[in-house]
C-alpha cells in the first residue's frame, strides 16, 4: 500500500515563489519518481516552464524516436508490437542522446527515468544528480483520481471528474467548462474513459510500480537524494511549493 507521509510545506515559500523565481538561479539536475497518477507530469510540466528548463519523459521520448522512424525507434517499435519491454541500454542510450541536447550545467527534470537499479547507476556515471524528488500519494486516493480521468478521444486533452476532500486533503475536479464539450477542440460527446484507466488495471500498474520502484527509493535514499513530496492538494495550489524544492540546493534525505 502506498501510503503519503506527513505533510509539512512551513520551510517553504508562498505563491509569490513563482514570481520571484529566476531562471538563473535554477541549475539543478533534478529526477521525479511517483506512482501513476500522482502528478509527475503536471508538476514536471508547469515547473520546467516557468524555470525555462528542459522536462524530458521516457514516454515522449520513445514515442518521438518512434515518430521520426530512427534507427532507436524501430527498436523501440519492435519490442513494443511484441508486447515486451524494452531493454535498459536502448532507453540508457536514448535518454543520454536526449540530454546531450542540453546544456546539462542549467538543469532538467527527469520524468520516468530511471526505473531500474541498472538505469539509476548508468545515469550516476554519466552525471551528477542534484536531487531525487519522490511523489507519494496514499493508493485509495490514486485510484479514485485515475479512475475518474477522462479524455477527450479526438485531441487527447485530459479531464478529471473526482473531487477529494478529506483528512487534510482537498483536490478539486478538472472539468469541462460546458458539460459534455471539450475545453481544447469542442468536439461534443467525446469525453472516455480509457481501458488504462479503469480500476482493476489501475491497481495492476501500482503493484507493479511499487515492486519496481521500492529498490530505486532505497539507492537514492543511501546516496542522500531522496525527498518526499506529499501529493495533498490540486497542482495550483502545490505548485510554488514544489518549484522551492526542486530549487533548493540542499542535499538530504527528508520528507517535506
Amino acid at each position: 500500500m502506498l501510503r503519503s507521509p506527513s505533510y509539512n510545506f512551513s520551510r517553504f515559500h508562498s505563491s509569490a515563489t513563482l514570481h520571484s523565481l529566476n531562471r538563473r538561479f535554477f541549475h539543478n539536475r533534478v529526477v521525479l519518481l511517483g506512482a501513476p497518477g500522482t502528478g509527475k507530469g503536471s508538476y514536471a510540466s508547469r515547473a520546467a516552464k516557468l524555470l525555462k528548463v528542459p522536462h524530458l519523459t521516457t514516454g515522449d521520448l520513445i514515442r518521438h524516436e518512434i515518430a521520426a522512424e530512427s534507427d532507436l525507434g524501430r527498436e523501440f517499435q519492435e519490442y513494443t508490437l511484441k508486447g515486451l519491454l524494452v531493454p535498459d541500454e536502448l532507453v540508457i542510450e536514448m535518454v543520454k542522446s536526449a540530454l546531450d541536447k542540453h546544456d546539462k550545467s542549467q538543469g532538467f527534470i527527469l520524468d520516468g527515468f530511471p526505473r531500474t537499479l541498472a538505469q539509476a547507476a548508468a545515469l550516476d556515471q554519466y552525471i551528477d544528480l542534484h536531487k531525487v524528488v519522490n511523489l507519494t500519494q496514499r493508493e485509495d486516493i490514486i485510484v479514485r483520481k485515475i479512475s475518474s480521468r477522462r479524455v477527450c478521444s479526438k485531441c487527447g486533452h485530459t479531464y478529471n471528474f473526482a473531487h477529494i476532500k478529506e483528512e487534510g486533503i482537498d483536490m478539486p475536479p478538472l472539468l469541462p467548462s460546458e458539460e459534455g464539450v471539450c475545453d481544447t477542440c469542442g468536439e461534443i460527446d467525446s469525453l472516455i474513459q480509457r481501458d488504462d484507466d479503469k480500476e482493476d488495471v489501475v491497481k495492476h500498474r501500482l503493484q507493479v510500480y511499487g515492486q519496481e520502484t521500492e529498490p530505486l527509493i532505497d539507492y537514492y535514499k543511501k546516496k542522500n537524494l531522496l525527498v518526499d513530496f506529499p501529493v495533498m492538494g490540486g497542482v495550483h495550489e502545490l505548485l510554488p511549493h514544489f518549484i522551492s524544492l526542486i530549487s533548493d540546493d540542499g542535499r538530504n534525505n527528508e520528507t517535506v
